[in-house]
């Protein structure tokens, strides 16, 4: 970068002339950036000869760290400087030149560009240099900087947002292979480099400005593939061991149990669990990906074993058994005199007892709602609209408004009670996602509503009001009373002879009907112009009838197509989602009685002190790394007093006791039998690895008596 001379010239032998108060040497004073970043920016190899000459310069000028500190100060790139350039550059010498020279390690880049792109941003790294490093993949530069004998880079330290580093990592997640590969990589070095020079912090566990761990970041954002990288990281250092989140229990030959820790993921409802962040938000599109993910899958049918199945039918029966004293009660209620109603006869008692079952059935239906739309701690206001919650609380509503009507002697609490009642046996349709089969089909109901119905009765909605307000406006008007009442033997003519002031309500309807093939055509008789009126009526059945008609059924029989295409996904989500509505009707204590999982000592802590952990077992295959012994194995497989008695736990029982059939034990005998024979005899030279009993040598096991 090189200066004219009569710049030179006017700022003095050494090129600077005396800065004004409020900004750095060589600053421009809109967008405070300095020679430095110009020079940065434009490399070539790699390499810019004037840096050094600038650097040099402004420590002779005594204002080194104001220099090479300066940032910007425009709107989009505010707070970024040199050292955000350099490492952006991929420049490591010059990251290390300026760190030697006092850069600030800790600079906040925090303009528009690097804001989250939903906020109109182009690339948010978390605003700190080393979060910048870590974000564009470079290993060696984030060493440096945490490393490095004059400033180091604090792997603790927080943006605007309160995202750490390992925030910023799941920020930039994509999903994609390559994206992930590198994310999930760099994600454990800086766990483990942290650990290592922090070792009473775990840089995990802290919260960003939304509450949220860089785990239930990533569940919120749908990252799923940063998201199972977390939750099954499995490290074999025995220094950082205490950082893994699955543990390897005991393994035989490609068959092994493995222990998941379960904090962050299943609360008891103490705080927000990622699991109710996956149900509940139903922003994430790929939520029903990330819920097959393990532990979460196995995790959610061993809630459905010890208590979900049970609660739930109990509460289909508690609702159809309610659902049916409403329907009796107002079946035989009173027809003479006012309400409320006297209560002389046994009948009438037993009247009253059903009225108070209703009432309170809907009081408890409003107060749960309620609850769960403001106390919920997890995105819970769009899931209320879709997951069944409203139209129950609008059937809580119509109950309590037909109680208050009924006891303030209004008759029309009967509109609302048969309103009331309609809804309330269409909420049945709520219990059906207990079974594959219905679950499904009640989805395909809820999206025919609530989308295609919607849009249809949205554009027809327009049609109508737009052809009834023309075609009112060609009927004849109805004489007037008074002139009639001159004349004997008069009556004053109505619609469909006339227009009156109730037509055009009236005409609605006919129109209603015309669409649907039960109208008649007798206002054609009073038409001021026959012949537009006939056109005008023909083009109406066209576009409703024809058009408008047709392309509901298509898009209905579209949409039945997609919910087919997705059925085993959707019902389990509303499967997962039923399950935590039961859960969380239970208070705390019963929570924590039927909580999955057990207590494990897994291990050591950064103390010394033993290592607990509520874990939930999952018996798993792999065969594609099944001679790898990764984690701690135990002597005894399949030996636990937590055993389950479902799924491949199931199986491996029966493998113990010899029920399995003789093609398994084959396979078995083949495997073990590598141990004896020559590798070429069974697989061929070259095939596959060596192998043999040494591969399956116990690692020191986990402790569970101390559990």
């Amino acid at each position: 970068m090189r200066m004219h001379s009569s710049d030179m010239g006017s700022r003095g032998p050494q090129g600077f002339a005396p800065a004004p108060p409020q900004h750095p040497p060589l600053a421009e004073p809109s967008t405070g950036k300095t020679c430095l970043p110009k020079a940065l920016l434009n490399l070539s190899g790699g390499k810019n000869d004037t840096i050094p000459v600038l650097l040099d310069i402004a420590e002779k000028t005594g204002n080194m760290r104001e220099f090479i500190n300066s940032p910007f100060r425009d709107v989009y790139y505010r707070g970024q400087t040199a050292l955000h350039i350099a490492i952006e550059r991929r420049c490591k010498h010059y990251v290390e030149l300026l760190v030697e020279k006092g850069a600030d390690v800790h600079a906040q880049a925090r303009g528009r560009f690097f804001q989250p792109k939903g906020e109109g941003g182009y690339f948010y790294f978390g605003e700190l240099p080393l979060s910048l490093a870590a974000c564009t993949n470079q290993p060696h530069i984030v060493h440096y900087l945490t490393e490095n004998g004059h400033k180091q880079a604090d792997l603790r330290r927080q943006d605007s947002r309160g995202n750490t580093v390992l925030h910023a990592l799941v920020a930039i997640a994509d999903n994609t292979r390559e994206n992930t590969k590198f994310v999930t990589k760099m994600y454990d070095l800086l766990l483990v480099k942290c650990a290592k020079l922090f070792p009473d912090t775990n840089l995990e566990a802290l919260l960003n400005n939304d509450g949220l761990s860089p785990l239930m970041m990533a569940a919120k954002t749908g990252k799923i593939g940063i998201f199972q990288h977390i939750i099954r990281r499995e490290i074999t250092d025995e220094d950082v061991r205490h950082l893994s989140r699955k543990f390897k229990d005991w393994a035989y030959g490609p068959v092994y149990s493995s222990l998941y820790d379960l904090s962050s993921l299943d609360t008891c409802g103490e705080e927000v669990s990622v699991l109710e962040i996956l149900v509940y938000n139903s922003k994430i599109e790929n939520r029903h990906e990330m819920l097959a993910v393990e532990p979460i899958n196995e995790l959610l049918r061993d809630k459905w074993r010890k208590f979900g199945a049970v609660s739930f039918y109990i509460s289909v029966v508690s609702y159809l058994s309610a659902m049916i004293i409403f329907t009796l009660v107002a079946y035989y209620r009173p027809m003479e005199g006012p309400p409320p109603y006297p209560y002389t006869s046994t009948a009438d008692y037993l009247r009253l007892a059903g009225e108070i079952i209703t009432l309170l059935t809907g009081i408890l239906f409003f107060c749960t709602n309620i609850k769960d739309l403001f106390m919920k701690k997890c995105p819970g206001v769009n899931s209320f609209f879709i997951d069944g919650s409203f139209q129950l609380f609008i059937y809580s509503v119509l109950v309590i408004v037909t109680a208050g009507l009924y006891l303030g002697g209004i008759e029309a609490y009967l509109a609302v009670m048969v309103f009331a009642l309609v809804l309330g046996w269409m909420n049945a349709l709520y219990f059906t996602r207990g079974l594959k089969l219905t679950g499904t089909y009640s989805i395909m109901i809820q999206k025919i509503l609530f989308k295609d119905l919607f849009r249809f009765l949205l554009v027809y909605l327009l049609f109508m009001i737009g052809y009834a307000s023309a075609l009112v406006s060609l009927l004849n008007p109805c004489p007037s009373s008074e002139s009639c009442s001159e004349k004997s033997n008069c009556t004053v003519p109505t619609y469909p002879s006339c227009r009156d002031s109730q037509t055009f309500s009236t005409f609605l309807l006919d129109l209603f009907k015309l669409t649907i093939g039960m109208g008649d055509l007798e206002m054609l008789e009073s038409a001021k112009y026959p012949g537009v009126f006939i056109i005008l009526l023909v083009t109406y059945i066209i576009l409703t009838f024809v058009l408008l008609l047709n392309m509901l059924i298509a898009l209905m029989g579209e949409t039945v197509g997609q919910v087919s295409k997705e059925s085993k996904h959707i019902w389990k989500l509303q499967w997962a989602t039923t399950i935590l509505d039961i859960e969380r009707s239970f208070p705390v204590f019963l929570r924590k009685a039927f909580r999955s999982g057990e207590m494990v000592t897994v291990g050591k802590g950064t103390d010394g002190t033993p290592d607990r952990r509520w874990c939930f077992r999952v018996d798993e295959v792999n065969w594609s790394h099944w001679n790898q012994n990764l984690g701690i194995i135990s002597e005894d497989p399949g030996k636990s007093d937590t055993y389950q008695y479902y799924g491949f736990s199931h199986t491996m029982g029966r493998l113990r006791r010899g029920e399995l059939p003789a093609v398994g034990w084959t396979s078995l005998r083949m495997l073990l039998a590598a141990s004896d024979e020559p590798q070429e005899q069974i697989w061929g030279p070259g095939e596959q690895p060596q192998m043999g009993f040494a591969h399956f040598s116990p690692s020191p096991q986990i402790d569970k008596s101390k559990a």
